[in-house]
């Protein structure tokens, strides 16, 4: 328990140094867009030829991704329908926090939206930026095991259906190019070197 007290405190001390980077970095900038879940900036960057340049950058609250592992070592991924894309991609449950809300609330919260299950232990094992040439998003990822299956409380935009996948399919379908999601790779990777 003392363990998971030091974690907690260690992921809330750098969440406060990533805000006041943002802070810090927000100096030069404006809003273009105030958008539901990011916004898009404006910055202004001083070139090696002592030019400004204007480039845009999304502001992102950031995000969890998780990995549940069954009792029997299976993963549940989603089958999860793109809009942006327009393709349904193979992924990881993942979601973006709601405003100060603590990354271990949206990884339990997300899990059960996505895909109905809950978790007996949840396990932060790193963290990640998504796309940092454009994106502040930093992502939380989460191991989920004691799984429980109960009813999923999706968005009513969200088509999802739940897919769960052995070591097996996971590797031949990375292989075969069949998952094309990089948060998705991320923790399927660390899942496949053993955690």
């Amino acid at each position: 328990m003392i363990g998971l007290h030091v974690m907690l405190n260690e992921a809330n001390r750098r969440s406060v140094e990533l805000l006041e980077r943002k802070k810090m970095s927000q100096s030069n900038e404006r809003i273009i867009h105030q958008g539901v879940r990011f916004d898009v900036h404006e910055m202004q960057l001083s070139g090696s030829d002592g030019k400004v340049y204007p480039r845009e950058v999304i502001r992102h609250p950031g995000a969890v991704v998780l990995l549940p592992i069954l009792d029997d070592d299976r993963i549940v991924l989603i089958r999860n329908q793109r809009p942006a894309v327009n393709e349904t991609l193979l992924e990881l449950p993942a979601g973006t926090r709601e405003a100060s809300e603590p990354v271990e609330e949206t990884a339990a919260r997300e899990l059960i939206e996505e895909t109905g299950y809950r978790a007996g232990k949840l396990e932060k094992i790193t963290e990640f930026y998504s796309a940092p040439g454009i994106c502040d998003e930093l992502m939380h990822l989460f191991v989920a095991r004691d799984l429980t299956a109960g009813d999923h409380q999706r968005e009513a935009t969200e088509q999802i259906e739940n897919c769960i996948a052995s070591r097996e399919e996971i590797e031949q379908w990375i292989q075969e190019g069949k998952i094309r999601d990089a948060k998705t790779l991320v923790g399927l990777y660390a899942f496949l070197r053993g955690l």
